[in-house]
């Protein structure tokens, strides 16, 4: 997979560059197609140029159809030929999950002298408890997501135009087609097309963005949730016209709170059969797995405590998004909030939905600790704005408040409250 070059994804480089330094397993893990691969080869180019000739730094890619029927002793082999005695080593590995009974000789690699290893993958399931490291707490983890808005524009070429007597606040920019867009619009083209890196500028341009998402959605349910499956009895799927159901009951609901018996029953009634809760666990826990869906679970503002039941599912991208839902689309809210969540995501914040009573807040970021409460709305005018303000200021503690909107600029409410613009959000302002 290849990307426009000099992309580089710098926070992750910055994380997993600080993470090197103390650790010696590190996990990349996000979605199939977000740019891991791509992510990996620079950071193969980076290592070699950063680091003194005593360090010996070895990339093995496990999609090669060559590697992907590797047994576990070929496995031991491999690692021991590319290991340089005396050297300082960085093995970047990439999928491995594809093999049965790659922990044990993942473990073997890390126990020789002067070993690091990054593993690139798009399932949480390689965080195996039967890896040493792993089950002693001593390993890094980079959550690697589809590209942000500034991402976004970088890579399908838009700059931003220098306006030295601008005709209003609006911030123009050009596209690769030479024609103009405001960020709004831009924004617009951002929720349709999504944020995978293999989207083209000519796809774009085209408006073809689509078979870019077909092509990542099947690959995740094909690799990551169906092959990976029939490895292990406790994620495998038997049903996979009832995992597509799944898929599209969680795409159509993004936002909602949504129990897995309430999908299984609207997933029933579309088949016309019966799917059991347990079933649809597993399969709804498959999907979390290959990072195609995320979990928001629901925190008790009252209480101080997270909620069992409930949680919030977003999807890793709003293109794929568009693809599964085919002629049906995310409304306005539900896409921003989709949208924030995943940027809240990348800041390595830990987000919950917030329950007051009957009332809901849309996220409760960092809930043990210095947190921040965040309301979401398309739109904040007078027809909703008690309704989006009255839960915050019903909040007795003195953590900070914002609501994330379309239609304002940023300032505060006399009260404190900050009303954001999602913009400037989404492009990187930070809410405190």
């Amino acid at each position: 997979m290849k990307t426009t070059p000099g992309i580089q994804r710098k926070p992750y480089r910055k994380k997993l560059l600080r993470l090197i330094e103390s650790e010696d397993l590190i996990f990349v893990l996000g979605p199939r197609r977000s740019g891991k691969s791509t992510f990996a080869l620079e950071l193969e180019e980076l290592l070699k140029r950063l680091t003194m000739s005593d360090v010996y730094v070895s990339r093995i890619n496990f999609e090669d159809t060559n590697l992907m029927r590797v047994s576990v002793e070929s496995l031991r082999k491999l690692f021991e030929t590319r290991y340089a005695m005396g050297r300082k080593n960085i093995f970047l590995v990439d999928e491995i999950s594809h093999l049965i009974g790659w922990e044990t000789a993942l473990n073997e690699i890390l126990r020789l002298p002067k070993v690091k290893v990054i593993l690139f993958s798009s399932t949480r399931e390689v965080l195996s408890d039967r890896i040493d490291l792993v089950r002693e707490g001593r390993c890094g983890v980079v959550h690697m997501l589809p590209l942000a808005l500034p991402e976004f524009l970088f890579f399908h070429g838009f700059r931003e135009i220098d306006q030295t007597e601008p005709v209003s606040n609006v911030k123009l920019y050009r596209g690769p087609d030479d024609k103009t867009f405001t960020l709004g619009e831009i924004y617009r083209m951002y929720i349709s097309v999504g944020g995978m890196p293999v989207v083209s500028r000519e796809q774009l341009a085209a408006r073809h963005a689509w078979v870019a998402a077909e092509g990542t959605y099947c690959s995740s349910v094909t690799h990551d949730i169906m092959e990976y499956g029939s490895k292990s009895d406790k994620s495998r799927i038997t049903d996979p016209l009832l995992l597509r159901t799944v898929i599209t009951v969680l795409a159509r609901n993004v936002g909602e709170n949504i129990s897995a018996t309430r999908v299984g029953k609207i997933a029933s009634e579309y088949l016309e059969r019966p799917s059991s809760t347990k079933t649809v666990e597993s399969y709804m826990q498959a999907i979390l797995n290959s990072h195609l869906f995320f979990i928001s679970e629901r925190f008790d503002i009252r209480s101080n405590a997270q909620l069992k039941t409930l949680s919030k599912y977003y999807i890793a991208d709003t293109g794929v998004c568009g693809y599964v839902m085919g002629t049906q689309r995310l409304d306005d809210g539900a896409a921003l909030e989709n949208l924030v969540y995943m940027e809240l995501l990348r800041r390595d914040l830990r987000v919950m939905n917030g329950k007051l009573g009957s009332d809901e807040v849309t996220f409760v970021m960092d809930p043990f600790g210095e947190r921040v409460y965040v309301q979401t709305s398309a739109r904040l005018d007078e027809s909703n704005r008690q309704k989006v303000l009255s839960p915050l200021r019903r909040i007795k503690d003195n953590y900070p408040k914002a609501v994330i909107t379309m239609n304002s600029k940023t300032k505060k409410t006399p009260d404190g409250i900050l009303i954001m613009n999602a913009l400037e959000f989404l492009m990187g302002a930070k809410l405190r």
